[in-house]
């Protein structure tokens, strides 16, 4: 397994800059750290014992003043106070700052995806940590916090093994990618207090026309092993509130339709506009669906 790049030690910076705009940050975050992992240990329990029946920005989460604003309450101690549900800060946050492909630019309140097959657990449907409270708090103050005990000692665990540290430029599950940043992509040694491997919970059977909405912050993923007979196919189609920053993701998106070329947050490429039957203006009847490509709407 290859080692992922390490992030410029410029973001040792962050984190300075992070500890002083909240006062105490040391002692206050280090008292929430270890709330945090007891309740993490509490709850993994619960969730463990409930089985598989039972489902946003990368750097930015701390680099951008509006959407670290988010995250506040954690930040300064009182992470139980933390309401993900928040649309303060949200709203005007960069989520993407350095405009990589395949990143979302736009304000999503809900990611979510419509079933189009019957899919059940152990059949490459979706996962979560279904605690969005608790993930937050950790994945948030985990780059201020470093092992002292060895990778699977017995104690590895024990908050008295982990030590305020802002010595280092990493924030564990974020990696350089295509001129920006991806993640935080959660993973069992970077984050081992959520547990994953025991933790992630299949949402139930769905069937063609279900859909499923989730909060961006939740960690989620695709199950790896297909056990079914048939597809596992979804659409993703994530809820997007019409937002002054929307407003102008959509403006782009329209540029990018009348030239045939893809639209902005994903990969470039050739695009469409020599592809035969590709859509047009003309194919979008509804007003709705005018309105969502920026196009003019004609009033009887």
């Amino acid at each position: 397994m290859s080692t992922p790049a390490r992030l410029p030690a410029r973001f040792a910076d962050l984190k300075q800059e992070i500890a002083g705009l909240y006062p105490n940050f040391q002692e206050s975050v280090t008292q929430a750290w270890s709330e945090i992992l007891a309740q993490l240990k509490v709850v993994n329990t619960e969730i463990a014992k409930a089985g598989p029946d039972a489902s946003r920005g990368t750097i930015e989460r701390w680099e951008d003043p509006a959407f670290r604003e988010c995250f506040s309450d954690i930040l300064s101690g009182n992470w139980r106070s933390h309401d993900p549900y928040e649309l303060k800060g949200r709203l005007n946050a960069s989520t993407s700052r350095y405009d990589r492909p395949s990143q979302a630019s736009v304000f999503r309140t809900f990611q979510g995806w419509l079933a189009m097959s019957e899919t059940a657990p152990t059949q490459g449907t979706l996962r979560v940590y279904p605690d969005v409270l608790l993930a937050n708090s950790y994945l948030i103050l985990r780059p201020f916090f470093q092992p002292t005990a060895s990778v699977g000692s017995p104690d590895f665990l024990n908050p008295e093994n982990w030590k305020f540290d802002i010595s280092s430029p990493e924030f564990p599950g974020i990696y350089p990618k295509d001129g920006g940043y991806y993640g935080p992509q959660p993973t069992a040694e970077m984050h081992p207090h959520l547990e994953l491997e025991k933790t992630m919970t299949s949402v139930p059977k769905v069937y063609p026309g279900d859909t499923v909405f989730w909060h961006c912050d939740v960690v989620h993923s695709v199950e790896h092993e297909h056990t079914g007979t048939g597809d596992s196919a979804v659409m993703y189609i994530p809820a997007v509130p019409l937002t002054p920053l929307n407003q102008k993701y959509v403006e782009r998106q329209r540029e990018a339709f009348l030239k045939g070329e893809c639209p902005p947050d994903f990969p470039k490429g050739p695009g469409e506009a020599i592809f035969t039957g590709v859509g047009k203006v003309d194919d979008i009847l509804s007003p709705i669906g005018r309105r969502a490509m920026g196009l003019p709407i004609s009033v009887a």
